[in-house]
């Protein structure tokens, strides 16, 4: 078999077009479940958004009185706590040419609005991550940035079985978990349960488990392995029109506390720019009970031009109020 003399052939012609797809992929992941599932909240008016909390006095097993007792004075009443969170500004800048305007690309119908949805979806997921994060807010000032602390600095109830050295936020925003001399453990059922149970007892019901992908596969393994204690694998034939399918994921976990859904979020994902210890975390949230508030919802902004190219910046002021910091849990140091 060989190419006859003299043929024309594809190796040898000048001015073959391109053959380039109308299609542009996306192939950074870009969900955001925490910013999805737990809502937005009332709109602040001032950079430092406050709010309520109302505890309640302990339960005492020794209310018992006398009968026809005369009403003595009240009780103190159970002060309230009064939290707040800094509003935080986060940005993303983009430019686009004249020249880069105007010719034609595959796939994009506009170059300009193409790049505000890119930068827009990268926002997006950089406030995930700093929602999650586990750093106290900050004032700033003049020459310093406000920062808005993370759900981790609002939450104390964890498991603290085991070696662990954990000191724990305070739980108001104003400081972060110090992991320096923690020693690290595997995610276990048994750790999640003393989480979940810690929430629950000052009357939480998270509702949400958040782990990175590596920590969502480790979960699944662990409730699938009936040696654990867990449930069995199941493989199920939907009426013998497909092949029999393995199931390899626990999306849902019935607690002794309720329902709880189980979620990868991809941005705790250890291979991201942004993680900062996310992927050794896991969170146990009740979704009533947090909520992210605009100053400034999310928009965009024309900036002036001062040469050949358009240039825009996506911005968004926000904070995020965390309601009852004792409805949630979370485990640090993940191995």
């Amino acid at each position: 078999m060989a190419l006859q003399t003299n043929a024309q052939n594809t190796y040898a012609m000048v001015g073959i077009r391109e053959d380039l797809t109308d299609i542009v992929s996306l192939i950074d992941p870009q969900e955001t479940p925490f910013i999805s599932n737990i809502g937005t909240g009332p709109k602040p008016t001032s950079t430092k958004h406050e709010w309520q909390v109302q505890p309640l006095a302990a339960a005492s097993k020794s209310n018992f009185q006398l009968e026809g007792d005369d009403t003595p004075n009240a009780a103190t009443a159970t002060a309230r706590e009064r939290l707040f969170n800094y509003c935080a500004i986060s940005r993303k800048v983009g430019s686009v040419t004249g020249t880069a305007q105007e010719v034609e690309v595959a796939g994009i119908a506009n170059e300009l609005d193409n790049q505000k949805m890119l930068k827009a979806v990268e926002l997006r997921r950089d406030m995930e991550v700093i929602l999650l994060d586990n750093n106290a807010y900050a004032a700033g000032g003049t020459s310093t940035v406000r920062e808005c602390a993370g759900l981790a600095a609002y939450v104390t109830n964890t498991d603290f079985t085991g070696s662990n050295l954990y000191t724990a936020a305070t739980g108001n925003g104003a400081d972060a978990w110090n992991l320096t001399a923690t020693t690290v453990r595997a995610l276990s059922l048994s750790i999640l349960n003393g989480a979940v149970q810690e929430a629950h007892i000052d009357g939480g019901k998270p509702d949400m488990l958040m782990l990175s992908p590596r920590n969502k596969t480790a979960f699944s393994n662990l409730t699938l392995q009936s040696s654990l204690g867990g449930a069995a694998q199941i493989r199920y034939n939907l009426n013998g029109v497909r092949p029999a399918a393995l199931i390899g994921a626990v999306d849902t976990w019935l607690s002794n506390f309720g329902q709880i859904d189980v979620m990868s979020n991809v941005q705790m994902a250890s291979d991201s720019a942004t993680n900062n210890g996310e992927d050794d975390t896991a969170y146990l949230v009740d979704s009533r009970y947090a909520k992210l508030c605009y100053l400034r919802p999310m928009g965009t902004q024309e900036l002036a031009k001062t040469g050949d190219a358009a240039k825009f910046m996506v911005l968004a002021e926000y904070t995020l109020q965390v309601d009852a910091p004792k409805a949630h849990a979370a485990l640090f140091a993940l191995a």
